[in-house]
């Protein structure tokens, strides 16, 4: 298997895991902050974007996944009349 390959096969297991939000947001934020330095290289600041569009995408994603969990849980609970 190809260098390549094992990388691609390694971000799809890392993507399946769920999102640890505090810390991508941590994360997120060390992003910014070094592309906001300009004391990078074009292709270091080119590998972090790309980097922190696919964290923010995650992110996006466990959201969705909990907005919709806590649309179940407050249709479960709600009281009658109440939504």
């Amino acid at each position: 298997m190809s260098e390549k390959n094992k990388t691609k096969k390694a971000e799809e297991k890392e993507l399946s895991k769920p999102v640890d939000l505090e810390k991508a947001f941590d994360e997120l934020e060390e992003i910014i902050l070094k592309l906001e330095s300009d004391a990078i290289p074009l292709r270091e600041s080119i590998e972090l974007y790309g980097k922190g569009a696919r964290l923010v995408a995650d992110c996006r994603k466990e959201l969705e996944g909990i907005e919709k969990e806590m649309v179940i849980i407050g249709e479960n609970f709600a009281v009658d009349g109440e939504e």
